[in-house]
């Protein structure tokens, strides 16, 4: 079955014939879930396969939200230690239930195209489920996925409703593409000169992995990087904005160090400025279309 067929035949079920899923078929849904990304490519996914009625008729008892009669689960999980350690906070706690997300949608199109049924859930209570399915205590439980065959009188679908889309900034509707005037090569913006253009995109790019970087253990890697940035605008090309940005980096730098959270404040105000520029000079020089985002044509 198309992908795209499976993705407008996706539903959730909540009823259930008592018939047990087969082993390959649970293989398949399985194999599904692990193909789905992981962030930085880290092996930080784990997966429990659930069909014995006792453990399942106890996994519902413990989780409220699992409404489904469903014979069999699939628990998507994280190894929180194993995502921090290779992703620092911000894997562990956002980019893992991103990643806990795309495998539980991988295997519901899997279902689909299985002729089974699905139905997922976020497990709403980490303590007893960890009791239940004896998950270590560094094993957070993320999605439960109830697995069976569908009812032959299901409930009728929910229809979902139209994506809210706007393109290029929130609030813009999306409207059909209009050709864009061609831009020759070469082109130069305004505001400095190629040199200059180079180095306000590297400059933007170190600030903003600076900001990324206070989810790690140490202070030192964001404070190295904006010293990168305040060395390297040294030779702004005689750009005004870039010689603004150094003599406010000079200017704090050291003054907000010292706290971790002063630091996260001033760096997000520093990224707001680079990202309203750059949105300034993108919308009166656009690169052109063999040009990738980073503005070098990688």
């Amino acid at each position: 079955m198309d992908v795209l067929e499976s993705i407008r035949k996706r539903r959730f079920h909540r009823s259930f014939t008592a018939a047990p899923v087969d082993d390959a078929s649970l293989a398949r849904l399985v194999w599904a879930a692990g193909r789905a990304p992981m962030g930085g490519n880290e092996l930080v996914r784990r997966i429990v396969v659930v069909t014995d009625p006792a453990i399942m008729r106890t996994v519902r008892q413990v989780t409220p939200s699992f409404l489904a009669n469903a014979p069999a689960v699939i628990v998507i999980c994280t190894d929180l230690e194993r995502a921090e350690a290779s992703m620092g906070v911000q894997g562990r706690d956002v980019l893992s239930l991103i990643d806990a997300g795309a495998a539980a949608e991988n295997v519901a199109l899997a279902a689909v195209a299985l002729g089974l049924a699905a139905c997922f859930v976020r497990s709403s209570n980490d303590v007893a489920l960890r009791e239940v399915l004896d998950l270590p205590q560094q094993v957070r439980p993320d999605v439960l996925i109830a697995i069976g065959h569908p009812s032959p009188a299901p409930s009728a679908p929910m229809k979902n409703p139209p994506a809210v889309v706007y393109r290029d900034a929130f609030g813009k509707v999306w409207n059909p593409p209009v050709p864009a005037p061609l831009v020759a090569e070469g082109t130069v913006p305004k505001d400095g000169t190629a040199e200059g253009l180079e180095a306000f995109v590297s400059a933007l790019y170190l600030v903003a992995s600076a900001r990324d970087c206070l989810d790690e253990p140490l202070i030192y890697g964001p404070f190295r990087m904006i010293e990168g940035v305040s060395r390297m605008l040294e030779s702004s090309g005689g750009d005004r904005f870039l010689s603004e940005m150094k003599a406010a980096i000079d200017r704090e730098k050291y003054n907000v160090m010292a706290d971790r959270g002063s630091f996260a404040r001033w760096l997000d105000d520093l990224l707001r400025d680079f990202a309203a520029e750059a949105r300034r000079r993108n919308a009166t020089a656009p690169v052109s279309a063999a040009a990738s985002v980073d503005g070098r044509g990688r």
